[in-house]
């Protein structure tokens, strides 16, 4: 019965890869049922180089996530915000150095072979999003870690959405790159993801913008396509909220920002690029 499951999950987990990033009949690591962890979408590059910077990041981070103890893990200046309904700001939750150390690693990990924006040669397509999969539980691992200090943040996740998962939290890892210029359009994450989903925030800032939606046909784009939606006609300013997220501020949605709320990261606010400096995203999330 549990090899069953396994082979179900990895199918899961195809579709999904599929839905995303297109076809993955040439990843068989997706449907290996020895593997807890699964990498899809891996863009370190073969150069030694590469990988030895990739070594020596993991190396650091491990060692800094093995000082930490996660009873004192959130510093006493971390503020909790509550920007919208469903919405949770934990503000530095991550300390400088831990989320440094979590930038480079990513960077080294996913996107070394990934150019800034504007010195990329026309016509070559950029690599800027990854994903894991996993039982995200192993503390000593960098998703696992992460998984495991959000259950240090006692506001993120109302008791009733963490109470509602059964042995994993978080089975779902996705890496966004951000580089100048860049952003990604409004949107709801997939319905087939359950209630409550974390971000991570590490490099440079960007702002956040949420909008509120009024009927089920919105929702329905909204799930199906990212899109720059306008904002409403009538100026209603209590239907768009915009939040600016920095290094080591960590995030959740739930509830009416899971479902009735579109969020993403414009390419511009007031007139300027919203991130100026390489930014990387982990959002975790639990499949249905």
């Amino acid at each position: 019965m549990a090899q069953t499951n396994s082979i179900a999950e990895g199918k899961k987990q195809e579709m999904l890869f599929q839905e995303l990033f297109g076809d993955s009949s040439e990843d068989d690591s997706i449907n290996d049922d020895s593997n807890d962890d699964n990498d899809i979408a891996c863009h370190v590059g073969d150069e030694d180089r590469e990988h030895e910077l990739c070594d020596a990041a993991l190396k650091m981070l491990e060692s800094e996530m093995a000082r930490v103890q996660f009873e004192a893990l959130i510093p006493k200046d971390c503020v909790i915000e509550h920007p919208g309904p469903g919405l949770v700001v934990y503000r530095r939750a991550l300390g400088p150095k831990l989320s440094m150390l979590f930038f480079e690693w990513l960077n080294a990990r996913y996107f070394s072979s990934t150019p800034n924006l504007q010195s990329t040669v026309p016509n070559v397509s950029r690599i800027n999003q990854g994903m894991h999969f996993g039982a995200l539980s192993n503390r000593h691992t960098p998703f696992g870690f992460l998984a495991t200090a959000c259950m240090q943040m006692e506001e993120l996740l109302p008791h009733d959405v963490v109470a509602s998962r059964s042995a994993r939290l978080f089975d779902q890892a996705i890496i966004n790159l951000y580089d100048v210029g860049e952003g990604i359009g409004d949107h709801i994450d997939l319905l087939r993801f359950e209630d409550g989903i974390i971000g991570f925030s590490f490099g440079g800032s960007a702002t956040m913008r949420l909008r509120k939606l009024h009927n089920d046909e919105d929702i329905d784009r909204a799930c199906r396509y990212a899109q720059d939606l306008a904002p409403p006609q009538d100026g209603s300013a209590g239907d768009h909220i915009l939040v600016q997220l920095d290094a080591g501020d960590v995030y959740a949605m739930s509830g009416d920002a899971r479902y009735r709320w579109t969020h993403g990261f414009p390419t511009q606010i007031d007139g300027r690029s919203n991130v100026q400096d390489r930014r990387i995203s982990v959002t975790l999330r639990k499949l249905k």
